[in-house]
C-alpha cells in the first residue's frame, strides 16, 4: 500500500507549484526533507526520490512486485509525483489500483476527525482482503 507516497524530482510538478505552501507540507518542507535525508551531493533526482529516472539501473518490470494500491489526496502537493509513480508501475506491467480523495491533505490519514480518513482505512482494508482471497 503506497499511502501517498512521497517522491521528488529536480524538475517541479504543477501540483507542487501550485500547493506549494499546503497546510501539512509546504515545498520549503519537502526540500528540507530531501536535503537532510539524501546523501551529501545528491540532489531530488537521486534514484531514492526519483525511482523512474533515466539510467537508474532498474529492471522494473522484470522485478517481482506486489500488486499496489497508491493513495492519492487532492490537496497534497504531490499528487503528481504519485500519480505518475502508479502510471510507471501500470506501463511496467504491475497490477497497480489508485484512489483518489479530492479533498485531502497530505498526511490526512492522521487526522481521524476528517472523512478521508475513515475512508482510507475502509480502502486499504478493502484492497487487503481483496489480495488474501
Amino acid at each position: 500500500m503506497a499511502i501517498q507516497p512521497f517522491f521528488g524530482k529536480e524538475e517541479r510538478t504543477e501540483s507542487e507549484i501550485r500547493l506549494s505552501k499546503g497546510p501539512v507540507l509546504s515545498l520549503k518542507w519537502t526540500d528540507w526533507i530531501w536535503k537532510a535525508f539524501l546523501l551529501d551531493g545528491s540532489d531530488r533526482d537521486h534514484p531514492a526520490s526519483n525511482v523512474f529516472r533515466p539510467k537508474v539501473g532498474l529492471d522494473i518490470p522484470g522485478l517481482k512486485f506486489p500488486t499496489t494500491i497508491v493513495a492519492v489526496g487532492g490537496f497534497d502537493p504531490l499528487q503528481d509525483r504519485q500519480r505518475s509513480y502508479y502510471e510507471e508501475l501500470k506501463r511496467s506491467g504491475k497490477e497497480v489500483k489508485m484512489v483518489e480523495y479530492p479533498n485531502a491533505i497530505h498526511a490526512f490519514y492522521a487526522f481521524p476527525m476528517l472523512t478521508e480518513s475513515s475512508l482510507v482505512i475502509e480502502d486499504m482494508k478493502d484492497f487487503m482482503e481483496k489480495q488474501l482471497a
